[in-house]
C-alpha cells in the first residue's frame, strides 16, 4: 500500500525473507524496505541482516515524513483499504498539516500531499523550527 500512496510500485525483496517487499515512489526518490513484524534488522558482520526475534515490539521510536503526489483524501482511502488507521493532523496548533498513517496500526508515516508539502517547505525552516521548539519548551 505504501507504493500506491507514493505512486510507485513494490517488488519482492528476498534479503528480508519470503514476505519482504521493497517499495519505490513514482519518481524513484524514495525507497522503503517493508518486512513483516518479528524480523528485525540487526548490525551484521558485514552489513545489516534480518533475523527473527521471539518477542517483537509493536511500536517504534522512529517515524518517517514523506511527501507524495496524491491528495490527502486519496492517501486516507488507500490506508483504509489496507486496514491502517489514518487521519488528518495539524502539528503545532496549525504550524503545518499532514496525514498520519499507522502501518499495521503501529508504525507511523507522516504523509504530506502536494499542498501540505509546499506549506511545510515554506514554514519548516531552521529559523522557524528553532522559534517553535523554543516556545514549546518554555
Amino acid at each position: 500500500m505504501t507504493d500506491e500512496m507514493m505512486g510507485g510500485e513494490a517488488l519482492p525483496f528476498p534479503p528480508a525473507g519470503p514476505s519482504g517487499r521493497m517499495a519505490w515512489s513514482g519518481d524513484g526518490s524514495i525507497s522503503l524496505e517493508i518486512v513483516p513484524r518479528g524480523s528485525l534488522i540487526h548490525r551484521g558482520e558485514e552489513e545489516g541482516a534480518w533475523m527473527p526475534v521471539d518477542d517483537p515490539q509493536r511500536l517504534s521510536e522512529v517515524h518517517l515524513a514523506i511527501g507524495v503526489d496524491r491528495p490527502a483524501a486519496e492517501i486516507m482511502a488507500i490506508a483504509e483499504r489496507a486496514g491502517w488507521p489514518a487521519r488528518l493532523c495539524s502539528r503545532g496548533e496549525g504550524f503545518f498539516d499532514l496525514v498520519e498513517v499507522w502501518v499495521e496500526g503501529v508504525f507511523m508515516l507522516e504523509m504530506f500531499d502536494p499542498e501540505q508539502a509546499a506549506h511545510y517547505s515554506r514554514v519548516a525552516t531552521v529559523e522557524n523550527l528553532k522559534k517553535y521548539l523554543a516556545a514549546v519548551a518554555a
